[in-house]
């Protein structure tokens, strides 16, 4: 079964063993929002996602794919994070149009 970013998260709260409290301490987020999220009512928006990211040291990558394993490569800094959010969360033809872009680009060079 696939896990939702609301079970990732739960995950992620549960394993740096905080409570609802603490981990939206950590977040400077309300904690009826989080309840909300970790019951899969709403989905995190990107700057929450990248903070979390960033607190609890986790992939933005697993935090938004199906992957139910994590894995271990992080982004750099912002930019790159929020270019792998936004290539993973396009549509495919999309996403490999915006590939060939960037790798013409570096080609140039």
């Amino acid at each position: 079964m696939e896990k939702t970013i609301g079970d990732k998260i739960r995950e992620i709260r549960r394993k740096s063993k905080l409570k609802q409290v603490e981990f939206v301490a950590a977040l400077d987020i309300d904690r009826s929002y989080l309840s909300k999220i970790e019951c899969n009512k709403i989905k995190p928006g990107r700057e929450l996602l990248i903070k979390m990211s960033k607190e609890f040291n986790v992939s933005l990558d697993w935090l938004t794919s199906d992957q139910d394993i994590q894995d271990t490569s992080s982004a750099k800094n912002k930019d790159e994070a929020l270019l792998l959010y936004a290539f993973r969360n396009m549509p495919e033809d999309e996403a490999k149009t915006h590939l060939q872009l960037m790798l013409q680009r570096i080609k140039k060079k």
